[in-house]
């Protein structure tokens, strides 16, 4: 048995309502869902007739059996159930109580929003996913997929598509037509939905559909309501946005099961699909479908959409998810062309919210293109699972990324390092230079960065021509800016390595300058050996940088003095 995908989320939001109801096509597979996912809770199927009768005629004697709560398998049976539910839930006052299933959408959904509304969490379960469908050892070949569909009895159960579907659909017309609607005409509602899936992926014209059957615009609105209302088709909006005065406003319209769609347009075998007119149509049918699913099966609403002006410029779907669009182009074929892109781009100028272009094409290869990623249909759900993901992050960064750097404290910051810490060391390099040819043989230097409580090693920070790269890859960030509680020091050491002069002893010397730049000003230090020169531990503040020297020869000159008493020191 394949555990679906929308098990996790089920489980999830039983814990947190009272209720929670599940609906979906029939033979999609909710109850085998709800059995597997609460083996614990007691199964009640409310279309056997003596269980119907009894919750109809006697609906407290009825849940009073089931007081350790249950799976109320076809709900819609007995709508009048739901009040008495109510009841239950609040007198009990606590969550994972009854799990319902439905196979109307519309009917039950009003319903549970008078009896249940707060209390039951919604959940849709459409026919297997192209993941799901893969586990069951089923062709991954896009023409099979098209043919045979998504409905799990078929794969589970090895049944031949053409006769299941056609079963399927039998009963659907003789069961749920009947119940939905007062349908006269059997035979005229049938053609109707034959017409309707030779019709995807089209803006829906009521009046040609309707003209076409034999019928009025009227019971062609009423009729398409049912199909829509036992999840046989489902309409595709169109996008809406301040442009939306020069968009269509008309619907696309796509069936729930690509493979009833095929069926319904007279496809006999997965070969005959490869030639058909309306393969792209349905692979369009399936792309969409597919997306639906990803966003149902995490317990999300649909937003799903298209893009078309009334200049013909349009984008397949666009996958919304709150944060962004991901726009996506279908296309049937197995080779890449150029002009797949062409849309694609354009529409993306036109809509800002776009933050992703995929294209899913019939192919079997992945490509990461310049325009946009190209997946084929089966990475379609992983697609759209790291779109979701990267959106989040990327909101997740904006919230807690910093405030914008401060521009006038970065202008300070330049101003001191040019006026300062950048004369001032190639003044101690050009000091120290003899000491290190003659007395010792080799010098090491290093620079840090120490900020909000970070230091940072840099080498090289400091060399001619790279302060702007390296100021803004280690020190201006978000949030950057100059204060007392956050003061930015930054420090040069210097290592003096082996002393080769006069005397007995081999040492090491360890020379360091720092500048802490701080909210109103900075101040400078410097060590020798790790000992403070306290003639250099001064503050000078930004608003009299243009007024005081910098003070470089001096500050040179206290510095080398001090290296050469250290080194007489140690030398003796």
């Amino acid at each position: 048995m394949v555990k679906r995908e929308i098990t996790s989320r089920l489980v999830e939001l039983f814990q947190q309502y009272p209720f929670v109801t599940v609906t979906g096509p029939r033979q999609s597979g909710k109850t085998t869902l709800c059995r597997s996912a609460f083996p614990q809770l007691t199964y009640v199927n409310l279309e056997a007739p003596d269980q119907r009768e009894f919750a109809e005629s006697d609906p407290r004697g009825f849940l009073a059996r089931l007081d350790s709560g249950a799976i109320l398998d076809e709900i819609q049976r007995v709508p009048s159930l739901l009040s008495y539910l109510q009841v239950i839930a609040d007198e009990k006052g606590q969550n994972s109580l009854f799990v319902l299933t439905g196979s109307e959408q519309f009917q039950l959904s009003d319903a549970i929003n008078q009896s249940l509304a707060g209390r039951t969490a919604l959940l849709r379960l459409l026919p297997f996913s192209l993941a799901e469908r893969q586990l069951t050892g089923a062709s991954g070949e896009v023409d099979e997929i098209l043919f045979s569909g998504f409905y799990p009895r078929i794969h589970d159960q090895r049944l031949d598509p053409r006769q299941a579907l056609g079963d399927y659909f039998e009963t659907y017309v003789e069961r749920d037509v009947r119940q939905l609607s007062e349908i006269r005409n059997l035979s005229s509602f049938q053609r109707f939905v034959r017409l309707c899936a030779g019709r995807v992926g089209q803006l829906l014209n009521l009046s040609s559909l309707g003209a076409d059957a034999g019928v009025t615009h009227t019971t062609a609105r009423e009729w398409l309501t049912v199909l829509e209302a036992s999840y046989i088709i489902f309409q595709l909006q169109p996008y809406r946005s301040n442009v939306r005065k020069r968009l269509v406003k008309s619907p696309k319209l796509y069936f729930y099961d690509v493979g009833l769609a095929s069926y319904l347009i007279g496809i006999e075998n997965a070969k005959q699909i490869a030639t058909h007119p309306l393969r792209g149509s349905l692979f369009e049918n399936a792309v969409v479908i597919e997306a639906l699913k990803h966003r149902f099966n995490r317990g999300g609403q649909p937003n799903l959409s298209f893009f078309r002006n009334v200049k013909g410029l349009e984008c397949d779907l666009f996958y919304e998810t709150g944060q962004g669009i991901a726009a996506i182009e279908i296309k049937s074929g197995a080779t890449i062309a150029s002009d797949y892109f062409d849309s694609l781009n354009r529409v993306a100028d036109r809509i800002l919210e776009i933050t992703g272009k995929f294209v899913v094409f019939g192919g079997t290869d992945r490509q990461s293109r310049t325009d946009a990623e190209v997946v084929p249909l089966g990475d379609l759900g992983g697609v759209i699972a790291r779109f979701e993901v990267d959106q989040e992050v990327a909101a997740f960064v904006k919230k807690k990324k910093g405030a914008t750097p401060s521009e006038a404290d970065i202008e300070t910051l330049d101003i001191v390092y040019e006026m300062h810490i950048r004369p001032t060391l190639d003044a101690l390099e050009a000091s120290f230079r003899p000491l290190v040819g003659e007395l010792f043989r080799s010098v090491n230097s290093s620079f840090s960065v120490e900020y909000s409580g970070g230091r940072v090693g840099i080498g090289g920070f400091f060399d001619s021509g790279k302060w702007e790269t390296t100021k803004q890859q280690y020190i201006v960030k978000p949030g950057f800016a100059l204060s007392e509680s956050r003061p930015l020091t930054l420090m040069h050491d210097y290592r003096f390595v082996n002393y080769t002069g006069t005397g007995s002893k081999d040492f090491s010397m360890a020379i360091a300058v720092e500048w802490q730049l701080c909210g109103e000003g900075f101040s400078r230090m410097s060590t020798v050996n790790g000992e403070p020169i306290p003639d250099l531990e001064n503050r000078i503040l930004y608003e009299e940088l243009d007024l005081r020297s910098a003070e470089v020869d001096r500050t040179v000159a206290v510095i080398s003095q001090r290296v050469l008493q250290e080194i007489q020191r140690l030398s003796n």
